[in-house]
């Protein structure tokens, strides 16, 4: 039984089950955070408006709760190809001189997010080793600063493989042309 529950994951149609169930979950937490903040936010407000109580450290959720849920949303944007994309000139191309277009502009989009990527990491290192903390709610901001790595490496890997698919798509292409 998991035997043949592994070979059906790893089929096609597996992966693409498996891949459009991580984004469905992904996409609901996103959507559970931006309430919880919310909920946070107005319960802040309304605590701070009255007199009755003030949330320490809402803010500081808040902002970085807002940075984490750009950042895990904009993976999601870039396997749609909705973000950090050119496709002015793609999309007014036809057939092969449009998906070769579209194949420089994703390489030069896993070039920028690896870039990023990189300089997040040797910043991250370096606040890690001063062992800063936020001032309200003492989070260590490694995590904050952490959005940043980890989405971009997210955009890089997603762009990475959609640009795989479209090279083997482009090569089968032509072949099939010849």
């Amino acid at each position: 039984m998991a035997t043949r529950r592994g070979e059906e994951l790893m089929s096609e149609n597996g992966i693409i089950r498996a891949e459009a169930l991580v984004v469905k979950l992904v996409g609901l937490l996103l959507g559970l955070g931006l309430i919880a903040m919310v909920l946070v936010n107005v319960a802040n407000a309304m605590g701070r408006y009255t007199g009755w109580f003030s949330l320490v450290g809402a803010d500081e959720l808040l902002v970085y709760g807002m940075i984490w849920i750009v950042m895990l949303g904009a993976i999601l944007a870039a396997r749609n190809r909705d973000h950090l994309s050119v496709n002015l000139l793609p999309a007014a191309m036809n057939g092969r001189l449009g998906a070769v277009i579209q194949l420089f502009v994703d390489i030069a989009t896993v070039a920028v997010s690896i870039f990023i990527a990189w300089h997040s990491f040797v910043f991250i290192e370096r606040i890690s080793a001063l062992n800063q903390t936020s001032m309200g709610l003492g989070i260590p901001m490694v995590i904050p600063h952490s959005a940043i790595l980890v989405g971009f490496i997210g955009i890089a890997a997603v762009t990475a493989f959609l640009t795989l698919v479209d090279i083997f798509r482009f090569t089968a292409s032509k072949g099939a042309a010849q």
